[in-house]
């Protein structure tokens, strides 16, 4: 087994428990912007900062070791995968269940993301929508608070009448 496998597989069990945080987060926000609880959701906001910045750095790592084993293995960078990388292994059933670990709990952050993307979103479309209702009821009125000057119009008559 090459020496980089057993750091890879680290890598990867730290990037799923950090994605098992931010999943965490994102539900906790979930209760958070049901409840109206600004003051919580910017506490968890920096958690969630803090998490992602941690996965940045992971994946930085893993992609560097990625790199290491496409040299050992002579497998070109733009062709290298965790399901080409199995092939070179004796056991790749670590590395799989990594990967499908992976891959779920990103998947379920997204789930959860765009559920709290709509809490946030229906909210402030209903206050754009009352915030057009009343600029729009302002009637005859400048934003500096004068009266506009509307045009007059002059009555016509029909000839024929």
């Amino acid at each position: 087994m090459n020496k980089h496998i057993p750091e890879l597989l680290g890598i990867m069990r730290d990037e799923i428990r950090c994605y098992h945080d931010l999943l965490e987060c994102e539900q906790q926000k979930t209760t958070l912007l049901g409840g109206g609880h600004v003051e919580e959701l910017m506490e968890c906001n920096k958690i969630e900062e803090e998490n992602i910045i941690n996965l940045q750095e992971l994946e930085a790592k893993r992609l560097r070791i990625c790199e290491k084993l496409c040299e050992d293995l002579q497998i070109p960078r733009e062709e290298f995968t965790l399901a080409r990388l199995a092939d070179h292994l004796d056991n790749p059933c670590e590395l799989d269940e990594s990967s499908v670990l992976l891959r779920n709990a990103a998947q379920s952050i997204q789930v959860v993301g765009a559920r709290n993307r709509d809490l946030i979103e229906k909210p402030l479309r209903y206050v754009e929508g009352m915030l057009t209702i009343f600029s729009n009821a302002a009637g005859p009125y400048q934003p500096n608070g004068t009266f506009k000057a509307e045009a007059s119009v002059l009555p016509t008559f029909s000839q024929n009448a």
